[in-house]
């Protein structure tokens, strides 16, 4: 067994990732973060006050790499409906690699309590504002019908926050073509128009 401080934060926040995302944050438990690591409970506490702050982590950390990811979509002066599917798209592929977050992030972010709960929240509404804000935009230049812009900004979340639990990259599609599927769905429906003609 490794030593207290021969394990790092980052290899118990992966053991912990992939427990939680497996068996659920109520099920797994300290003792099976430190044998999945190989150290003794000792070691995860000279690095974690307790079970909640390791889920707490584990968030901010997924949440924290996709705001990064939209911010540099958005940034700039660039077309702002090429920004918004630029976001959405990368919104979507990072399922491929932050799938186990994303889950963890939805499902067990309930289990927080007090400031750490409050802090996620945060997180999350400063994702809905990104959208929101750029709603707002392509609305202000005419470039989206009048539209509950708060409705369309959870519409656009549901359809992504929802991906983690169905979406299997081995059927039809890849997920870069998924990303593609959804933004055609969300920025020109499914409904085909009536020909003038």
């Amino acid at each position: 067994m490794k030593g207290i401080k021969a394990v790092t934060r980052q290899e118990i926040i992966e053991a912990a990732t992939g427990l939680f995302y497996e068996f659920g944050y109520q099920k797994a438990s300290l003792r099976d973060i430190a044998a999945r690591v190989g150290v003794t409970q000792a070691a995860i506490y000279y690095h974690f006050r307790n079970k909640e702050e390791i889920l707490y982590t584990i968030i901010e950390q997924s949440s924290n790499n996709l705001m990064f990811k939209l911010r540099d979509c958005m940034a700039g002066n660039g077309d702002p409906i090429k920004k918004l599917k630029d976001a959405i798209a990368k919104h979507i592929v990072s399922i491929k690699t932050e799938r186990k977050g994303a889950k963890i992030i939805i499902e067990d972010k309930r289990f927080l309590g007090g400031e750490l709960h409050k802090l996620v929240k945060e997180k999350e509404k400063a994702v809905y504002h990104l959208y929101k804000n750029q709603l707002e935009v392509l609305q202000k230049n005419n470039l989206i019908k009048e539209c509950d812009l708060t409705a369309a900004t959870y519409g656009i979340l549901g359809m992504i926050n929802w991906l983690y639990h169905w979406y299997r990259p081995e059927k039809n599609l890849s997920i870069e073509q998924l990303a593609e599927e959804i933004i055609n769905n969300l920025f020109y429906g499914l409904v085909k128009r009536e020909s003038s003609g």
